[in-house]
């Protein structure tokens, strides 16, 4: 196979031949015409000691605790004020609460309710089999749990919104 450099090629409809090599490219970095203007740059180092360079140019950053003080210490948006008040700081916890106490006590009942009274002593299963359709009764008993709390959370944020809504209305 020849090399692409050493192939002729025919020009179209007259035009020029213009051939040019990777040190033309270089010589036009290196010429430079009088309207250009000349704008001395700063030399640059080897990687490694340019990275040290730059991160010693860098502001030095918050550690942990002032980034928390500063989140702390940050004025509350107009439009998220409802959220802050003692009313839904209280609300918030009790529905963390009682959605905690509903995923551990409610899969338990379901579990040993499903497990005894329907699969063993109603259906007559095999304990394995009705410790595996109890278990599968008490994975989607966690998912509706889960989606009750996903339900909850979002009526919650829209009914603020609305409030917030109805109480720009009046003013």
């Amino acid at each position: 196979m020849t090399d692409t450099a050493d192939q002729n090629f025919e020009l179209v409809d007259g035009a020029e031949r213009k051939s040019s090599t990777s040190d033309s490219f270089e010589a036009v970095d290196d010429k430079k015409t009088d309207s250009q203007s000349v704008k001395e740059e700063e030399p640059k180092l080897p990687f490694v000691d340019q990275s040290i360079k730059d991160d010693a140019e860098r502001k030095p950053e918050k550690d942990g605790e002032q980034l928390v003080e500063d989140a702390l210490n940050a004025p509350i948006r107009p439009d998220q004020e409802q959220f802050y008040t003692a009313e839904s700081s209280n609300r918030a916890i009790t529905l963390l609460i009682a959605f905690s106490a509903m995923m551990f006590t409610v899969p338990l009942l379901v579990m040993a309710t499903l497990y005894y009274n329907v699969f063993i002593d109603h259906f007559h299963l095999p304990p394995a089999e009705a410790m595996l359709y109890s278990g599968i009764c008490v994975a989607v008993v966690v998912i509706l749990i889960a989606a009750a709390f996903c339900y909850v959370a979002w009526k919650e944020e829209k009914d603020a919104e609305d409030k917030l809504k109805a109480e720009k209305k009046k003013e």
